[in-house]
Order: C-alpha cells, then sequence, then structure tokens
C-alpha cells in the first residue's frame, strides 16, 4: 500500500506487512541516482545472501550490473553504456553504489537476526529495493566577469525490505 503523494513524509516509501519482515534504509548517501536504480533493479527478487555475493563481484569487476534505461544516445542524456560479456548487454561495474547496497543489505539481515531467532537471515528475499533522489546540495562557483554557475551535490535516499517466505509447519490435530 503506498503513502499519500501530495504530501511530504518522512520514513519509508511502502507499508508492507508480513509475518517475517526486516527493514534498513540509507538517507543522503553520495551516490549517483542512476546507479543506485540499476542496481535496485538488478536485486529485486534476490536472496539476501546471493545478492551480496553478487554486489562482490560487481565491485571486483568479475559480473556487471545491467544498465536498461538512457544506456544509449537520444533522449534522457547520453551515457552510452558499453555491451559485456554474456546476455547483460550494456551494463556498468558501480563501485561506490555496490558498497552502500551491500552496507543496507547487511544492516537488513542484522536487524532480522535481532527481532527474529528462528529464522536465517541468508534466506530472506529482497521484495522491496528502492532509490530515491534525497536533497540537492547547492553550491556556486564563481566565473570570470562576475558570472557564477551552479554546482550542485546530488544525494540518494535507499531503503530494503526482507521476507522470509519459509515452510510453515501446520499441526495437524487427531
Amino acid at each position: 500500500m503506498s503513502r499519500e503523494v501530495g504530501k511530504s513524509q518522512s520514513g519509508y516509501t511502502q507499508l508492507l506487512d508480513g509475518s517475517y519482515l526486516a527493514t534498513a534504509r540509507a538517507v543522503n548517501v553520495n551516490c549517483h541516482h542512476k546507479h543506485c536504480y540499476h542496481i535496485a533493479k538488478a536485486l529485486r527478487g534476490m536472496n539476501a545472501s546471493d545478492a551480496i555475493l553478487y554486489l562482490d563481484d560487481v565491485i571486483n569487476k568479475k559480473k556487471a550490473i545491467p544498465y536498461t534505461r538512457r544506456s544509449r544516445k537520444g533522449r534522457g542524456g547520453n551515457t552510452m553504456a558499453g555491451h559485456r560479456k554474456g546476455k547483460v548487454g550494456p551494463g556498468k561495474y558501480p563501485n561506490k553504489a555496490s558498497k552502500e547496497f551491500s552496507k543496507l543489505i547487511s544492516s537488513a539481515m542484522d536487524n532480522a537476526r535481532q527481532r527474529y531467532d528462528t529464522i536465517d537471515p541468508d534466506d530472506m528475499v529482497i521484495t522491496h529495493i528502492a532509490a530515491h533522489r534525497g536533497q540537492v546540495a547547492t553550491n556556486w562557483r564563481p566565473r570570470a566577469q562576475g558570472r557564477a554557475t551552479p554546482s550542485n551535490h546530488y544525494q540518494v535516499n535507499l531503503e530494503i525490505f526482507l521476507e522470509y517466505f519459509g515452510d510453515e509447519e501446520e499441526e495437524d490435530e487427531f
């Protein structure tokens, strides 16, 4: 269930209910929004332990994050992500954003360990992961002849929900 769109609210953007649900947020992270968006799209639906291993391979440049939006010339900016080996297509190795997502997933797993004693956080599935634009720190650089150009510093808000879909044992009544 989503929240009200018209009002500025702090906290999570989704309100999910589950029997075994662990959450984590990172606010005003110094990363590019585009890299975080593509990493979130690649990690959605993975197990938590598989996601951390995948991000370690991205940091070591063994696997690439597929870039599906704005990866060609034309509208939306020219970033021209090169084609990678295998069936990835256009992709990159965003190092800084991958480290931030790895920290976020391990934080959510630690929250699950603190909250639930009976489950293994490595078996939890990423049900919701999102990267939203955060605050913009505006700055002005003085130029020649009394002019100034803006120098903006963009930040990102990250959030993740881990959920456990284990076998729920039912008691038989005889």
